[in-house]
């Protein structure tokens, strides 16, 4: 713990002060990009499950996915 102090001691308050603002500047639009790859993740994931889920429709239960497409206009 001594060792980091003493290390510590070498930097003045700028050094600090210049840090904290490089690392804001690089985070800054980090958790809206993320946000944005994981809505696209999700979308694909939301997409892929839906047709997985007609290709088991075609063989247990045809029709009752072309009701819900046709029910999803209806909605709005």
């Amino acid at each position: 713990m001594t060792e980091l102090v003493e290390f510590l001691k070498q930097f003045d308050f700028f050094t600090f002060f210049s840090l904290g603002i490089i690392i804001w500047y690089f985070t800054n639009d980090l958790k809206k990009s993320l946000q944005i790859k994981l809505d696209a993740i999700d979308l694909k994931l939301q997409n892929m499950n839906t047709r997985t889920s007609r290709l088991e429709g075609t063989v247990y239960g045809k029709d009752i996915y072309k009701q819900i497409d046709e029910n999803k206009g209806d909605s709005w």
